[in-house]
């Protein structure tokens, strides 16, 4: 009898625990960030790629008092110590069942030449918010190149259109048009290659310099860029005329005039990534 009473207070302490634990108060946790991939650095922007977990919850109860998410995105600077609540951050939504993945996300408008540091984050709905590690950046002095030609041949046909961001002539009325081209005579003085603006292209003749030593913070620091068109007489002393410009897209680049034969013109280009 004696035994069997044992027996019975045990059971019965065993399920006043498992009855408090039930009921006890539960904590709720935050999302579990993964580190953020790196993904490519340019002079003015990063890309990166990562992933928001669901926590390693100890029962139901838990996780729903830690509840969904209520917002996440990317939180960066040139301090280290980064935090939500100061910022920048880039939020890239507001609401989300776990995991939720951050693919190719980009952090535009930064300073080149700049270190920074980036981190991913995550806020649920019990008020708890997580930090992936921090990544450390530092942003480019230029920009890649986009599009690159060497002696390359147009053919000029009336009122060529030409896109400068893919160094290619397109349809008349295409969207892409940067310029125009067109050639006329000059009665005793020779062929005239007459290059005009379309969409806001800027345009800057720079005579004829070394194609090869003009860098792209060259072009960058080009104050007097004009939409006017740009007229060159084509002789030996205009061959090899350097033309710099700026996109409607955005994206600077250097344009070198080295002959006109007939109707067909040789050039060079590079377009530089924006």
């Amino acid at each position: 009898m004696k035994k069997f009473l044992t027996f019975s207070a045990s059971i019965l302490l065993s399920g006043l625990l498992v009855s408090c634990s039930i009921f006890s108060a539960v904590d709720p946790l935050a999302p579990a960030v993964s580190q953020l991939e790196v993904v490519s650095v340019k002079r003015t922007e990063i890309t990166v790629s990562g992933t928001i977990n669901k926590p390693d919850f100890k029962n139901t109860r838990q996780e729903k008092k830690s509840g969904l998410i209520r917002e996440y995105g990317l939180v960066y600077g040139t301090n280290q110590n980064l935090t939500v609540e100061v910022g920048p951050v880039k939020v890239l939504g507001i609401s989300g069942t776990l995991p939720l993945t951050i693919q190719n996300e980009t952090i535009s408008g930064l300073l080149a030449n700049t270190q920074y540091y980036v981190a991913a984050y995550a806020r649920n709905e019990g008020g708890g918010i997580a930090l992936s590690e921090i990544v450390s950046v530092k942003t480019t002095d230029q920009p890649g190149i986009f599009t690159s030609k060497v002696s390359v041949k147009v053919a000029i046909t009336g009122a060529s259109p030409y896109d400068l961001d893919e160094a290619k002539v397109v349809a008349s009325g295409d969207a892409q048009t940067d310029v125009t081209m067109e050639t006329f005579t000059i009665s005793g003085r020779g062929t005239v290659l007459s290059v005009s603006s379309v969409g806001g292209t800027v345009l800057k003749n720079l005579g004829v310099v070394d194609f090869n030593a003009l860098t792209y913070l060259n072009l960058l620091n080009i104050r007097d860029y004009k939409t006017e068109a740009i007229s060159i007489l084509m002789n030996t002393s205009t061959a090899n005329t350097v033309i710099a410009f700026k996109t409607k897209e955005g994206r600077y680049g250097k344009w070198k005039i080295e002959s006109l034969v007939g109707k067909d013109l040789t050039v060079s280009l590079i377009a530089y990534d924006k």
